[in-house]
């Protein structure tokens, strides 16, 4: 991978900083608003995807491809080549041109500013059949039967989520057994560096305007923890700005 430009780590960081004054300004709207902090989250999306979504695509086509081999455990289903696949916080379904195969596909997502671009994307992948959107969290999928999908895709989601802990114990739940998890997580960097210091530092901010996401989570670790049966992760550095380069991709089996 090609190192960044001098002009492109001055944009970055310039972004980055954008985002933190955004917080600073709207502070008090932010703190009040719930639906302002999903409409303006949406729109740093938007952004950040046009600046840096090519820098881990390596990453995401190696994590997707782990969904090709799987065999459902549903007899029509399997009869099919299909899979039953849940996303949990697919966003606007960046997800989509990684699936290869027939995939019938529930989605959970608290953020209901996301549906239209989401429906919209949808169409464009005929071979993804949506089965159910389900307005929820992560933590709490009670509306979302056991041992039922064959795979459980997340993508930069335990950053942002209240408890990752119960996320992962909500995957384990859904999956049928020997099902896989599939992960690309930002991950905080190494405790005790200068950037972790700056990932702690801003936080605070950062969560307020990235609805809730945490710089300095190790979500590496808590996936590791989650107690699967079988764990295949690797860990690279892609060229975004420091508080971001870190991840940790792969898949876990139930």
């Amino acid at each position: 991978m090609e190192k960044r430009s001098l002009f492109r780590r001055i944009l970055d960081d310039f972004v980055v900083a954008l985002i933190c004054g955004m917080a600073i300004l709207l502070l008090p709207v932010l703190l009040l608003s719930s639906r302002a902090r999903q409409w303006l989250f949406v729109r740093v999306l938007v952004l950040a995807s046009r600046l840096w979504r090519d820098c881990f695509e390596e990453a995401r086509r190696e994590t997707m491809n782990a969904l090709d081999d799987i065999e459902s455990r549903d007899p029509e289903l399997r009869a099919d080549g299909a899979v039953r696949v849940l996303e949990i916080g697919a966003g606007f379904g960046a997800n989509f041109n990684m699936m290869r195969r027939k995939v019938k596909y529930w989605n959970v997502d608290p953020n209901t500013e996301f549906q239209s671009a989401f429906l919209e994307t949808l169409k464009k992948y005929p071979q993804v059949e949506m089965e159910r959107w389900v307005a929820g969290y992560g933590e709490d999928m009670h509306q979302v039967p056991d041992n039922h999908f064959d795979a459980v895709i997340i993508t930069h989601l335990l950053c942002s989520v209240d408890c990752a802990e119960k996320v992962l114990q909500e995957c384990r739940r859904v999956l049928v057994k020997g099902g896989r998890l599939l992960f690309l997580e930002h991950v905080a960097q190494p405790e005790g560096s200068l950037v972790r210091c700056l990932q702690s530092f801003l936080t605070p901010l950062w969560r307020i305007v990235c609805c809730g996401c945490c710089l300095n989570r190790d979500s590496a670790n808590v996936i590791r923890n989650a107690g699967f049966a079988e764990m295949h992760m690797k860990e690279t550095r892609v060229e975004m700005p420091a508080i971001l380069t870190r991840h940790v991709y792969g898949y876990a089996v139930a």
